[in-house]
């Protein structure tokens, strides 16, 4: 098989092309034993792999055009992958994220906005009953995320570790998308129906908005908010239906990626999820490469 046609060598440098836009080193008073780019790749493929950080190390043994790709001088230790790790900052990520935008060829975005929850690792049923904890509901975080509907890339998303109402997330989700490319379109289920929503997608964006209304009432004259009462006369089907894309998304990176959270401490736990986001997004690319 050709370099060129093999998905994972791809997936490198589509991920090392994404990290372009970060400087090498975050302190002049770095080591520079590895850049900065060099560590977050290895984070991405540690979570393409599904795999710990000694079995990271242990399966870069075994792929030396990937170290060659890489750059790396030598292979590095699992601490130092897992000091970079917590080390590294959330906003370093949401940057990657907003990049992500700037290489949809779409002169205008059409969002879906949705949430999901990803399960914590806390142990095993058993180790669970024996500290008598089995019977109390597992951890979650909670993952609301905007994409691009027309290529399926995440263009933004919000973490959160404990439970709250769709609806707070989606101004943000919006306004973050907006700031990088214009907005054509904004999709979303009942869960997000506010006024306000509405009201700062049109006035605001100066967007399309569609979000059913929540059917407290048939009567079309008692639902409040003028954006919400023009709804209940009707919407195009088709163009809300492109919502239900963004739960193959989640999907997708579930089943590609996991839909459980290894890490301990809550930021660390921010890390991991957000280097699933960036592996999708990076096997979206590579998706679209190869058929291009």
């Amino acid at each position: 098989m050709r370099v060129s046609n093999c998905r994972f060598i791809n997936f490198v440098e589509v991920a090392l092309e994404l990290c372009v836009c970060l400087p090498l080193y975050f302190s002049k008073f770095s080591k520079k034993d590895f850049t900065v780019h060099q560590l977050l790749v290895l984070l991405v493929l540690k979570q393409k792999l599904k795999c710990s950080y000694e079995t990271l190390v242990d399966d870069l043994e075994t792929r030396p055009f990937v170290v060659r790709l890489l750059g790396l001088k030598r292979i590095p230790d699992e601490s130092t992958v897992r000091k970079f790790a917590k080390r590294l900052k959330a906003d370093i990520i949401y940057y990657l994220l907003a990049d992500c935008s700037k290489k949809i060829s779409k002169k205008k975005l059409k969002l879906a906005i949705d949430a999901t929850g990803l399960h914590v690792e806390d142990g095993s049923f058993s180790y669970r009953k024996r500290l008598g904890l089995s019977s109390k509901t597992r951890k979650n975080v909670k993952l609301s995320a905007c994409i691009d509907t027309q290529t399926q890339l995440i263009t933004a998303v919000k973490l959160r570790k404990s439970k709250a109402a769709d609806t707070k997330d989606f101004i943000n989700l919006v306004q973050k998308t907006a700031k990088v490319k214009p907005v054509k379109i904004v999709v979303a289920d009942k869960g997000y129906d506010a006024e306000y929503n509405h009201k700062y997608v049109k006035e605001k964006i100066g967007a399309e908005c569609i979000i059913p209304p929540r059917e407290k009432t048939n009567k079309k004259h008692r639902t409040k908010g003028k954006y919400r009462k023009r709804l209940r006369h009707g919407y195009s089907k088709k163009k809300y239906h492109q919502r239900s894309k963004i739960e193959s998304v989640f999907f997708v990176i579930k089943r590609l990626y996991g839909a459980t959270l290894h890490s301990n401490s809550w930021p660390t736990q921010k890390i991991e999820l957000l280097c699933k986001i960036i592996a999708y997004n990076t096997h979206r690319l590579v998706k679209t490469r190869m058929s291009g």
